[in-house]
């Protein structure tokens, strides 16, 4: 599996800043700045190389760090951010982080599928032998063991998040969880508090201008939404946008600092406020009744969809939501909840959310400008939270789940025979890019829609929309290769399954039960993919037949099972029968059957039958020779496990021409340090002793032992192999 390129894994780039000031955090920022850069003759304490800003949310953490990045990055500093909303873009975006830190892909493979060493002492061996200066940045980390080990504690330093080993590094974590006890004693905490009176007058003027007041009123109204920088930032679009467009119903007549500040003395008398009385609810009051009045005012001028709409996206998960894909004004004008809204309406909406800071919207600068999912709108997570906890919402969560899985239903497959057809198809590597902005909202939707365990009767099928929807989730997880991370949302899909009480023998629970078993396989769980795809293969065989192509899948990931245990005899019998399955289903030149020939090769090869392997080798070389290209990764294992049997059959000179030319193409040169490369170099210094060629040989022995070392470790047994062999070349 070819690791993601970077276009196609999660963004680790710093969100850019809009151009207006930040206020009331200058020595916030000057303070970490000094922690990653001190004065000159001074160092700095271990404890600040781990810096937190904590505080409630909407408050400013975020906008913060985004300063401090563009500071230490305009001097030259590697800077990455890391969203710490899940589990999945901690381990993605860390990923790239190897990347970027000149981790050869097939060592993030193997580090990811937890076949060699752990993916974060990897990730931190490389950040902490970095010669060049680097800010690590986790945002939005309100569940802090998302970054703890495996077994232990945020503050045991041994998980993502730790205190670095060098001068050069500074790690910076935004979080809502201030406990000095989460992020340990060797971490300096920064509350990020309201803004005083002076600093949100002045947020309110940088928005508003003086139009609506002077500064004393500004001020007045500051102090009234409690320097809440979202509440600040609501009014002042608010009034900004009321005094670009004055009109004149009395509702909409808010168009001063003073007669803001009223309103909301107006609507906090009447009652309008978030359920509960916590320290958390009086302090975000104002956000609430300050978006209230500006859907108000929408709503004022004929835009009545914009409450629906907000809810709407609301419910989608917590991320960029790409809306020229799932916002079909078909699918939402179907919907007694937004009702009828064409195309230029739909953008009518959003741009004017946009306009009252309800919504940002924004392009995917990464993706080209003609892909369907660069132009995305994003919630402010705060905002998010509260309008779900709206009583609307609640109430009507089963027809907002409804109108979410009708307007995902767009992404699932239609004819899985033509996947290359298909748009969305995650096991295309052309199609990883879209994935990436698709699946973060569409994961969010689909565990809502689980996790409420309230299925609407009206529409039995939805539950099928969105187990369908997983799986192609899963997938795409699965074919960036987060085999891990697949594995916790696929547990998530199947406890949500037994809460509802679904028969995990359906068949779209099933699919979900095979692809946690490639998941397991992925990881080297073999014992426990075996016995579970022993169990789902008998009952897709009951519902779909054994030569069904869902059946034949699970099938082909026992046979590696079986194959990777060292089973070979009874792996060959499996792929024989596989094999000719796939000829009947899908054709003799499917790339699919080509995938089962060359593991049945394997197996072949494997028991010492060389010459009956060759023959089945030289048949798939030539079909794949027809439709792919002779440089294609996939044809050059061919090629090389072909090389094996000439080597074995005496054919050197064959075996070690072919190895050269396999070793020269650009492909193989881009994946030099792939574990399938490594091996065709140990196979070349095979063929080099056989002709004599000892010098070379050694020098290329060298590098396989150091390459497998570093990626497999000095316990695996192919390290110990090309050992063993390298001592006996210079034992003589």
């Amino acid at each position: 599996m070819t690791a993601p390129s970077q276009d196609a894994g999660f963004s680790i780039i710093p969100p850019r800043r809009n151009r207006l000031p930040l206020r009331g955090r200058d020595q916030l920022v000057e303070t970490i700045l000094r922690a990653a850069e001190p004065p000159a003759g001074t160092s700095r304490v271990p404890e600040e190389a781990a810096q937190i800003l904590w505080g409630l949310g909407g408050c400013g953490k975020s906008l913060t760090a985004q300063e401090v990045a563009r500071q230490l990055e305009g001097r030259g500093r590697l800077v990455w951010w890391i969203s710490a909303k899940d589990s999945a873009r901690v381990s993605a975006g860390m990923r790239e982080v190897a990347g970027q830190l000149q981790a050869p892909e097939s060592q993030l493979d193997l580090a990811w599928a937890g076949k060699a060493r752990s993916p974060v002492e990897l990730v931190w061996d490389l950040l902490n032998d970095s010669a060049r200066p680097w800010l690590l940045i986790f945002d939005n980390a309100d569940e802090p063991s998302l970054l703890a080990p495996a077994d232990g504690r945020v503050a045991d330093g041994t998980g993502w998040f730790r205190q670095p080993r060098t001068p050069n590094g500074l790690v910076l974590v935004t979080t809502r969880d201030g406990r000095q006890e989460t992020w340990g004693e060797w971490s300096t905490m920064h509350p990020v508090r309201e803004l005083a009176p002076a600093d949100g007058a002045q947020v309110l003027v940088d928005l508003a201008g003086t139009a609506p007041g002077t500064l004393a009123q500004a001020r007045a109204l500051a102090a009234r939404l409690k320097g809440h920088p979202l509440a600040l930032r609501g009014a002042g679009t608010y009034l900004a946008e009321a005094n670009r467009i004055p009109v004149g119903a009395a509702r909409s007549s808010i168009r001063t600092y003073d007669d803001y500040r009223e309103a909301l003395d107006r609507r906090a008398g009447a009652g309008t406020r978030r359920g509960g009385s916590s320290g958390f609810d009086t302090a975000v009051r104002p956000v609430v009744q300050s978006w209230e009045m500006s859907l108000d005012l929408l709503g004022g001028r004929g835009l009545d969809q914009a409450r629906p709409m907000l809810r709407l996206l609301a419910c989608l998960g917590d991320a960029p939501i790409p809306y020229s894909v799932l916002l079909d004004p078909v699918r939402l004008s179907a919907s007694p909840l937004v009702g009828e809204i064409g195309e230029e309406r739909l953008r009518e909406v959003l741009r004017s959310l946009a306009d009252f800071a309800l919504v940002d919207l924004g392009v995917i600068e990464s993706l080209p400008a003609q892909s369907p999912v660069s132009h995305v709108v994003t919630l402010h997570p705060l905002v998010r939270e509260l309008v779900r906890d709206q009583p609307d919402v609640v109430a009507d969560r089963a027809a907002y789940h409804e109108l979410v899985l009708d307007l995902l239903d767009v992404l699932r497959l239609r004819d899985p025979d033509r996947p290359r057809e298909e748009e969305f198809d995650p096991d295309e590597p052309d199609k990883w890019a879209s994935w990436h902005v698709l699946a973060p909202p569409t994961m969010g939707a689909v565990l809502d829609f689980l996790d409420a365990g309230d299925l609407p009767r009206s529409r039995a099928d939805l539950l099928d929309v969105a187990l369908d929807l997983a799986r192609l989730i899963a997938r795409y997880i699965l074919a960036v290769g987060l085999p891990g991370q697949a594995e916790i949302f696929l547990e998530r899909c199947l406890a949500g399954c037994r809460r509802i009480g679904v028969d995990l023998d359906d068949r779209p629970v099933l699919s979900l039960r095979h692809e946690r078993s490639r998941a397991a396989l992925e990881q080297g769980h073999l014992a426990w993919a075996e016995e579970e795809l022993r169990k789902i293969i008998p009952a897709r065989e009951a519902l779909l037949g054994r030569e069904h192509r869902n059946t034949l899948a699970s099938r082909h990931k026992l046979a590696r099972t079986i194959l990777e245990q060292g089973r070979w005899r009874e792996a060959e019998e499996e792929l024989r029968d596989i094999v000719r399955a796939e000829y009947r289903v899908r054709g003799p030149e499917d790339r699919d059957t080509m995938t089962a020939r060359h593991s049945l090769a394997r197996a072949i090869v494997y028991q010492g039958r060389y010459a009956d392997a060759r023959a089945e080798l030289a048949e798939i070389l030539e079909i794949r020779l027809r439709h792919w290209a002779p440089d294609h990764f996939e044809t050059l294992t061919v090629r090389h496990t072909l090389d094996i049997c000439r080597y074995e059959q005496g054919d050197v000179e064959a075996a070690l021409a072919d190895l050269r030319e396999i070793l020269a193409t650009d492909t193989a040169k881009r994946q030099v340090q792939h574990f399938a490369m490594i091996a065709a170099r140990h196979t070349l210094a095979h063929c080099l002793i056989a002709t004599g060629a000892a010098a070379e040989a050694e020098k290329v022995l060298v590098g396989v032992v150091a390459d497998r070392r570093r990626i497999l470790g000095d316990d695996h047994a192919e390290t110990a192999r090309a050992e063993a062999d390298l001592r006996k070349l210079r034992e003589g």
